[in-house]
């Protein structure tokens, strides 16, 4: 059990006196942010049985809510186990990390804090704070408008990012001294078991492609042609694309995608409301038929938005690589 310090304790009093209702958890990896936000919940819900209590979980690698590559939304409940807590609401980022994610995190995390309905709502952040990750915060700090700041701090971190919203409030606590570094291969180990967790009830489902709206990509957006001897091709605003097999020689005009890009792809999958619903990993475009399967916890009916990632993701929960965007 982590040691829980006296100023957190003083927070939660002056967050409960005060009133104030949007919390934004700022701090660098490895501070104590998700286990001062659980904190924070659970003692907000106990301390009044009229409080409602929302939390955002914009930390897409290492997940309170849900599975990674996600911005969720939860409502904590004070008997309710935090592993069994279930999304409410979904924004898909693609990745589990922010680099060159800015903008969908900060349209999903506000949108997600938008859609709150709770007395108070709880926002943590990923621990990417410096250099590109401090823009991203200032950004979250301007979108969400805060009651109060919480960060987690030794000494003089993140006054690069705090000291410009200084007209903030903020209340600067110290991490616990029993929290502990993960390295990266034990992080990798908590998001790959999150994914086998998450697609351990998956089912195949298959859809015409004319029936799903296909996102964050280039391809499925122009015209489709034929242009032997590749399998698909089709003629775009930004030129033409197509599908080519390994060893197939592609004229230099031509924008090349190998065959089998999208197999193990993790995509977002949305109602025809733009909804978030959950995560997918695609199997198989079969481009003679027209088709595309899927593994999916999500059923099949009202899916009608498919949002290709960035990460390719095993049945077994296993990250097996990134997208190439200069490829497609």
């Amino acid at each position: 059990m982590i040691d829980i310090p006296e100023p957190w304790a003083g927070s939660v009093e002056q967050i409960r006196s005060h009133r104030w209702r949007r919390i934004l958890v700022l701090g660098d990896t490895d501070r104590g942010k998700s286990t001062y936000c659980r904190y924070l919940c659970e003692q907000l819900l106990a301390s009044d049985s009229r409080e409602t209590v929302a939390y955002v979980d914009a930390d897409v690698g290492q997940k309170d809510i849900g599975p990674p590559t996600a911005i969720t939304l939860g409502y904590p409940q004070l008997h309710t186990p935090w592993t069994q807590l279930e999304p409410a609401a979904w924004h898909f980022v693609g990745n589990v990390t922010p680099a060159g994610q800015l903008l969908p995190m900060v349209l999903g995390t506000q949108h997600l804090v938008d859609t709150a309905q709770a007395t108070r709502t709880v926002i943590n952040t990923p621990g990417f704070v410096r250099g590109t990750g401090r823009i991203l915060q200032a950004h979250l700090i301007e979108a969400i408008r805060p009651d109060v700041m919480i960060a987690l701090v030794k000494g003089r971190e993140l006054s690069a990012l705090l000291k410009p919203y200084r007209y903030y409030r903020t209340l600067r606590l110290a991490p616990s001294p029993q929290a502990v570094a993960k390295p990266p291969p034990e992080r990798r180990a908590n998001r790959e078991h999150a994914f086998r967790r998450y697609f351990s009830a998956a089912q195949q489902a298959e859809f015409p492609l004319k029936d799903l709206v296909l996102q964050r990509a280039l391809i499925f957006t122009g015209t489709r042609m034929d242009l032997p001897p590749f399998p698909y091709a089709e003629r775009t605003d930004e030129g033409t694309i197509v599908v080519a097999p390994a060893h197939t020689p592609v004229p230099a005009q031509l924008r090349a995608i190998p065959l089998g890009f999208e197999r193990h792809l993790l995509c977002g999958l949305s109602n025809r409301r733009r909804q978030g619903m959950g995560l997918g990993i695609v199997q198989h475009i079969d481009f003679e038929r027209g088709t595309l399967s899927l593994l999916t916890p999500v059923p099949q009916a009202p899916i009608r938005i498919l949002q290709f990632g960035d990460l390719y993701v095993g049945a077994d929960g296993r990250e097996l690589g990134r997208r190439d965007h200069r490829v497609w």
